[in-house]
């Protein structure tokens, strides 16, 4: 479920309108259940996305990403990650890299914060973040149902408005 279905869809076309070229950065950790939620998407869309995105697996670590992604250059720059909304389990909702919002492991938010600083400050691209609500990002591998299911329609919508 994303937060207000057709505004949510709304929103992130509008802002990919414009779009020359976007990286999309999974952010997570893999080995905390619905943490790894931003990976994961980008695992999914590999091969099914165009040559004008990069798709970025940054885990718990986004900053050892900022060499490819001053290279790729991007206009946007989409980071998907897990985060406490307070909502309902698999709820999406779009942010801004300044909101305040808490992700589901607290060891890459600040990180989080400052990565977003600078490459906006680096390259100039317009960054925005896809945050869905987990159910369980206590140690172990696999994602729960509602959050698998929330990733695998975010990749569709991703892919059908993708530059």
């Amino acid at each position: 479920m994303m937060d207000n279905e057709e505004s949510f869809e709304e929103k992130l076309k509008a802002w990919l309108f414009s779009a020359e070229r976007v990286a999309v950065v999974g952010v997570g950790n893999t080995m905390r259940r619905d943490d790894a939620l931003g990976v994961e998407i980008v695992k999914l869309l590999q091969g099914k996305v165009s040559q004008r995105v990069s798709l970025v697996e940054a885990e718990t670590m986004p900053e050892n990403c900022i060499d490819s992604l001053l290279e790729f250059r991007p206009s946007h720059i989409l980071i998907i990650d897990s985060g406490l909304l307070g909502k309902r389990s698999g709820t999406a909702k779009l942010l801004r890299p300044n909101q305040n919002i808490k992700t589901s492991i607290s060891t890459h938010m600040l990180q989080l914060e400052v990565f977003c600083a600078y490459l906006e400050k680096a390259i100039g691209a317009k960054i925005l973040m896809i945050v869905v609500q987990p159910k369980d990002t206590s140690m172990g591998e696999g994602m729960t149902r509602e959050i698998a299911r929330a990733g695998e329609r975010i990749v569709d919508l991703l892919i059908e408005i993708l530059p």
